[in-house]
This record gives structure tokens, sequence and C-alpha cells, in this order.
């Protein structure tokens, strides 16, 4: 047999070599498109690894936890994310003297929320927590009216229904305050209360406009029925309640209409009082806003409104008030809202006039989350933005120069970055010029996404168990925003026991009945809601005469 040649060292290497070599050549290839991502314009969103993420591969080979010991010696295990949330946010305090801030009321944890105190000066909340002093006392009549206009952040009353129950609870409860007579549910909603319409009525929002002489009533909808319609309007039910018409009694039911030419008739009648028809036929080519205050003495659960079909009949809506002593919480949220709405599509003489005939002691405004994308946010240092902000609280407090006023702020908002969901940049910076607005018009503020924990806050939130937020990055489930209700009703109580603190001088005694004969005459008897309002110390609202058109 012929003998074949033994293959040397060096060709038995060869095939080897060339591996070597073609994944060397890819290594490079690699390396050269790796590094065009750092250099090539718009090419940022394919950087395998940018300042603050953990190095590629280390974390398939490590676990990215970190061990901390809390202040009671216990040690835990957190991964990276809860890790790196604020564990000791620093949190601004209204001024006071160190004796007062030893012995102030201190705020609970409510995890994952961080403990956050309003932020005010020195009596800027005076004519509020005065008002409150009065209903706490028990006097009579005392009946503390807040306004709170906002977006979808509390359209559906999340926020502000868990304040609403906090404070009544202490306080008292004075009833639901206005309400918008039909209001469509995918721009606001008012679980509890009794709102049950028929017929059409055809209503608009300050969000999207279109409403004749930008008239829109206080809860920003406004509602006009052009034939024959009708609305049953009334508060939360009463414990054990049998009936659906089982509800808190209301004593005063104040109508807000609308004045107009061919205006049709209303018929109002509170439930087991005496009603009362009214025109809305302006008898002219003028519009103006008109009020009509009906009482029941005994009390009535429901209100019915109907509207008789001979000619449009604009309703703006009804506030529902006990004779006191207590607070209401007036939830004004509508989604999709701005501070474009009420600068461009609320004409300021109609929204001072409501305002006015409501007499709120507290205004609160709280917007930002549809505002993310505003020029003046991001232009310069801001200026813009902040005056124009400015502008919708002086707008706002027009109606009542002697209210106190309150800013909150948007919640934390999200988007998603190659993968993580990361709070959006401008945030922080709408927190601060809203705090120093509320600064320029003397008003509190709160810090609400402060409270969610700041910048990275939404992550936690949505990766809570319970889950806290929702996977649309901009909204908190009912649990979360519970959370930022009792968060906010903490700041506020905490807030009002530190001023009482500070002026014992201020608060009064608790009530006592007067004596008629050796015997107390009841509340009943001192407390006609028509008369006077202990906790403001003015008149009770009465119908004006016409006032002129609104420009």
């Amino acid at each position: 047999m012929p003998r074949h040649p033994r293959p040397s060292q060096k060709s038995r290497l060869d095939p080897h070599r060339l591996e070597l070599r073609r994944l060397a050549a890819f290594a490079l290839a690699l390396s050269i498109l790796v590094a065009a991502t750092y250099v090539l314009p718009g090419s940022a969103a394919l950087r395998p690894w940018i300042t603050g993420e953990p190095l590629p591969l280390v974390g398939l080979v490590m676990r990215q936890t970190v061990v901390r010991e809390d202040e009671q010696g216990n040690l835990t295990v957190q991964t990276q994310t809860q890790a790196d949330a604020p564990q000791d946010t620093p949190q601004r305090t209204p001024e006071s003297s160190d004796s007062a801030a030893e012995s102030a009321p201190s705020l609970p944890v409510r995890e994952p929320a961080l403990p956050t105190p309003l932020v005010f000066e020195n009596g800027a909340m005076d004519h509020y927590f005065a008002a409150l002093a009065m209903a706490e006392a028990g006097y009579p009549g005392a009946v503390v009216r807040t306004l709170h206009w906002g977006d979808s952040t509390i359209a559906g009353d999340g926020i502000t229904g868990t304040v609403r129950d906090r404070l009544q609870a202490r306080f008292g409860d004075a009833g639901p305050g206005f309400l918008a007579v039909a209001v469509d549910p995918r721009w606001s909603i008012r679980p509890g209360i009794a709102r049950w319409s028929k017929g059409d009525w055809d209503s608009l929002s300050i969000t999207f406009g279109g409403a004749d002489q930008r008239r829109y009533g206080l809860a920003g909808t406004v509602a006009t029925a052009m034939g024959q319609a009708s609305v049953t309007l009334g508060g939360r039910k009463r414990a054990n309640a049998q009936r659906n018409s089982d509800r808190q009694l209301i004593t005063r039911f104040d109508v807000y209409t609308m004045r107009q030419p061919g205006g049709g008739g209303l018929t109002i009648k509170p439930r087991g009082a005496p009603g009362r028809t009214i025109s809305t036929n302006s008898k002219s080519d003028r519009v103006w806003d008109d009020f009509t205050l009906l009482t029941s003495p005994r009390g009535s659960p429901t209100v019915w409104l109907k509207a008789d079909g001979t000619g449009p009949v604009t309703v703006y809506g009804v506030a529902l008030e006990t004779s006191g002593p207590g607070l209401t919480w007036e939830n004004f949220g509508v989604a999709g809202s701005g501070q474009g709405s009420i600068l461009n599509n609320q004409s300021a003489a109609h929204l001072a006039g409501q305002v006015a005939r409501r007499h709120p002691q507290l205004i609160v405004y709280q917007t930002g989350g549809n505002e993310l994308g505003y020029p003046s946010l991001a232009k310069d240092d801001g200026a813009l933005y902040r005056s124009t902000y400015t502008r919708v609280l002086a707008r706002l407090k027009a109606g009542a120069p002697d209210a106190d006023c309150l800013v909150v702020t948007p919640l934390d908002q999200a988007t998603r970055q190659r993968g993580q969901v990361v709070s959006k940049p401008l945030l922080s910076r709408m927190v601060d010029l809203q705090s120093q607005a509320a600064l320029d018009a003397g008003c509190a503020f709160w810090d609400a996404r402060g409270a969610m924990g700041g910048d990275g806050a939404f992550a936690r939130w949505l990766n809570h168990q319970p889950r806290l937020a929702w996977t649309d990055l901009m909204h908190l489930t009912d649990h979360g925003l519970a959370i930022l209700g009792d968060s906010l009703a903490d700041a506020i109580e905490q807030a009002y026991d530190q001023w009482k603190l500070d002026h014992e001088d201020l608060v009064p005694p608790p009530y006592s009945a007067p004596q008629v004969d050796g015997l107390a005459m009841g509340s009943a008897a001192v407390a006609d809601p028509a008369v006077a309002d202990p906790a403001s110390g003015h008149p009770a609202p009465r119908t004006p005469a016409p006032p002129a058109p609104s420009p």
C-alpha cells in the first residue's frame, strides 16, 4: 500500500487558527459597531450601556441587592430599585419657633408614601384653620367650604374622596357641596352621591370647550336641556340605609343657572319640602348667571330639577349643604384639563361670580400632568410657566379674595426607556416652578410627587404589591390614590393642630347651647343656615340681582 505523508503539526493547527481569526474579526467588528452608537447621531437607543445602568451581563451573575440596617437595628435585603429609592428625603416645613417645632404633631408613615407636610408662610392658612376651629367646636351653622380644581388625577374622586372622608369624620359632614347636574363619566365621576338624570342633557366641559359665553360653572361642566329633562341630586346614603333614597338630609339647595334669551322654565323641588318654579328667560338679548336658594328646615334627602321644554334651560349645578357644623370638600376635577382650560375657555368674570356665590374658605389647585408638553415649561428657566400658573391662581381667587389657597403638585408620571420605567424628566422642574408660584400667590404648597417618593416613584408604586399604579404610567390605582389622599389629610391635620398650639387665643371654646328659662335650646333653633355662616363671619349667600353680562 502507498504510504500517505503524515500531516505536520503546523497543518493540524491551521483550522483552529482560522476559527480564532474569525472570532477576532467578529469581536473587532462588534466593537466598531458598539463604538459607533456613541458617536453617530440618532443611535443613542442602540447603546448597550449608559451611565447609571449596571454593567452589561453583571446582573446575570450577581444579584442586584443591598443589605441595609434600619433605625431599630434590623437588617433588610432590598433590590437595587428599592435601594435607590429616597430613604430619608428632607422636607421643607412651615416657619415656626423652636419651641413650637419641638411640640409639633408628627406625620404618620403610610408606605410607600413619604410623610410630607404642608409648606406655607405664617398666616397663609389662618382663615381656613379658624373656620375649621369653629366647626370642630360644634358651632351651629359653621360650614367650611373647600373648592378643589384639578385634572384626571382627582376626576375619579380617589384623592379628594379620601380627604373628604377623613376631615368630615373630624369636623362634621356638611354635605356633598356643589354638584354639576349631568356629567359625562369620561370627564369626571363622584361615587356615592345621587345624580340620576332623565331626558336629553347636552353637557360640555372646559377641556374641549364649545359653550356659549365661555361659561362652565364651578365644576367645569355645564348642562343644557333643550326639551323636557330632569335630574335628581342627593348626598351619600345614610348608615344602614334600606332604600336608595335614604340619604343624608340636606337643608340648603342653591341652584346655579343661566338666564338667556328664550330660556325655559325650571322646577326645583326638595323631597318633602316646598318647591319652586323659575324662568330662565332673560327676556332680552342679554345673558347672565342666576341663583335660586331653597331651604328645607327638616332636611331633604334629594332635590329634583325638571326643565319644562319651553326653551333651553342651562344649569351649572346645585350646592347641597347641611346646616352644619361641618365641612365640604368639593371636587372639580375634569380629565384632560390644565391651565389653558381656565385661562382660555372659562370666562374670568363668570368664574369669579360663581366662586363668590359659593364663598369658600379654601381654594385648592392641582394640575400639571397634561402640561408636560407646554413649551413654556421647557423654555429657558421656566419663568413663563411660573407666571402663567400664578395667573391661574389669581383667577381662581378673584371671587374669594379672603379665602386661603393650596397648591398640590401633580403625581409622578413615567415613560419607558430601554425597557426601564423612569420618571418624566420635566416633572422636577414643574414641581419647583409650582412651588415658587404658590409662594408668589401667598398659597400653601403640598408636594404630592414628593409624597410618592420623588424621582423614580412611579416604578416603585407600579411594582408594589398590591399594585398601586397602572401600566399607562400616568395614573394610580384606587389603593394608591387612597394612600395619597390619606397623606394629604395627614398634612392638613398636622398643620391645623400646630396652628392651634400657636394660636390658642383664636381657638373658640366648645359650643354650649344658650339657656332659655333654664332649658337648653336645641341647635336647630339657632342654626338657620339662611341667616349667617359663623365659620366665615359673613351672611349666607342670597340670590343677587342680575349682574351685567360677563365679558
